[in-house]
């Protein structure tokens, strides 16, 4: 649910919204004057600098409110989780709000402002800004007794999984991000590494030209123009500029630049390490699984996400399957190969037992009958040791369990919104054809780009 990053918390537009909802006679929203919105704001303000380490007295009965969306197998796993821990501290009680996204995140909106939110939220990680842009909202789990060490200090670091200005404002629940699924059996057959430590872009150049001197029908990559500019365009504009657009909305990728980049992709058509852009036309988007020269296995290797691996392993399961490594360029500015959250657990500060709340937290993160309960169902568990025990289980497969250790270890920023909207993705993906068909050189097709992209610039 992305929808809400536009929405601004302020005190105004909670009443707002809550008075449009309690209007039985109309469908247009009461008028509210401003000093009922300064009430409400107050209020707000008061409910949200309640004290972190507030706790219920000992032996007292203590309820708290945690909301999430998501699937039944979900719900399912987390209703249980709260089971197990209710059973090991009676008087605990643990409300649970499953939901659908579909208007989770304008609910929740509403509900901070007015001071009303659970104890207990799980957030989208892109609209989590805009929470924290317009209210002090969440606990920060830093001056709390939160056990943070099953983390990748790194990986929590990053802003997308929850910190914010040194501020652990929430915690990620698993693991999204680039992968390289290769097929082993045949890049032992080529005599070629795909895993090794230290992989270059070079590398995978030459990599494909040995697939390539062995058996002209096969390729070293299944690939098509928009995975070629998600997983490789955008991650080497990255590493190479730091950013494409920065925080401000203003082009950091420069012609020079984005040209080096350009010249990979044409090593890519020139010497086949992908098939021929005629012949990706007939898989775009998503479609790279129904490839049918990948479902014949004549390829080495598939450049996919960690969420779409198992899903690229079913279409051609003759094969044993291992995590391919990540190349960085010499002096790289950023990792590129942004890998972050699916979701953050965070707790309100308008929650009356924060300690029981850290409590039930280290619970849900850390004890391994929790991991195990709760598998994948939020994706690829954030712990290599909850992987481990997902993967000794069966709930996770190997080659994903790895692939989340690579991508962990690489890192990169998240691409900016301007990079990530259609258009500019549009832009891209018609320079990078463009240059698959041979109609255009690296450098022209490089020019334009950045003449179309400084026109997006805010």
């Amino acid at each position: 649910m992305k929808r809400l990053t536009a929405i601004a918390l302020t005190a105004t537009m909670a009443v707002s919204l809550l008075a449009g909802c309690g209007s039985s006679t109309s469908g247009t929203a009461a008028t509210v004057s401003s000093d009922t919105a300064d009430s409400v704001a107050a209020s707000a303000e008061t409910s949200a600098s309640a004290s972190s380490d507030t706790a219920a007295p000992s032996g007292e009965a203590v309820t708290l409110r945690f909301a999430w969306w998501g699937g039944d197998e979900r719900n399912a796993a987390t209703q249980e989780v709260i089971q197990q821990f209710e059973d090991a501290h009676p008087g605990v009680t643990i409300e649970g709000e499953p939901g659908s996204s579909d208007g989770y995140h304008d609910k929740l909106a509403t509900q901070l402002a007015s001071g009303t939110a659970a104890d207990i939220v799980q957030i989208d990680p892109e609209t989590m800004p805009t929470f924290v842009s317009t209210g002090d909202y969440f606990v920060d789990l830093n001056t709390t007794a939160m056990d943070m060490s099953l983390f990748d200090k790194d990986y929590i670091g990053e802003q997308i999984n929850g910190n914010y200005d040194g501020k652990q404002l929430g915690l990620p629940t698993g693991i999204a991000g680039p992968a390289v699924l290769v097929n082993k059996d045949n890049a032992d057959k080529f005599g070629i590494d795909m895993a090794k430590e230290g992989i270059t872009w070079d590398d995978w150049i030459e990599y494909g030209k040995k697939v390539q001197e062995q058996d002209p029908e096969s390729y070293l990559f299944c690939m098509n123009k928009e995975y070629i500019v998600n997983l490789f365009v955008l991650t080497m504009s990255k590493q190479y500029s730091g950013k494409v657009f920065d925080d401000q909305g203003k082009l950091v990728l420069t012609a020079e630049d984005l040209t080096k980049v350009f010249d990979y992709v044409k090593e890519l058509y020139d010497n086949n390490v992908v098939a021929p852009a005629s012949y990706q036309a007939s898989y775009t988007g998503d479609d790279i699984q129904s490839d049918a020269n990948w479902l014949a296995g004549k390829y080495v290797a598939a450049p996919c996400y960690i969420s779409t691996e198992d899903v690229m392993a079913a279409g051609y399961p003759d094969a044993n399957y291992i995590a391919g490594t990540l190349p960085v360029v010499d002096n790289a500015k950023d990792g590129g190969f942004a890998s972050n959250t699916p979701q953050l657990l965070s707790i309100t500060n308008t929650c009356k037992n924060v300690d029981t709340a850290v409590e039930f937290l280290n619970y849900f993160y850390n004890d391994k009958t929790a991991e195990e309960t709760l598998g994948a169902t939020r994706s690829v568990p954030p712990t290599e040791q909850a992987r481990s025990i997902c993967t000794e289980n069966g709930s996770l497969t190997q080659v994903v369990s790895d692939s989340a250790d690579i991508a962990v270890a690489v890192g990169g920023t998240p691409n900016d919104s301007i990079s990530s909207s259609e258009e500019a993705k549009t832009i891209l993906y018609d320079a990078v054809e463009s240059i698959g068909y041979g109609e255009s050189t690296p450098e022209d097709a490089a020019a334009d780009v950045i003449d179309q992209l400084q026109g997006l610039q805010k």
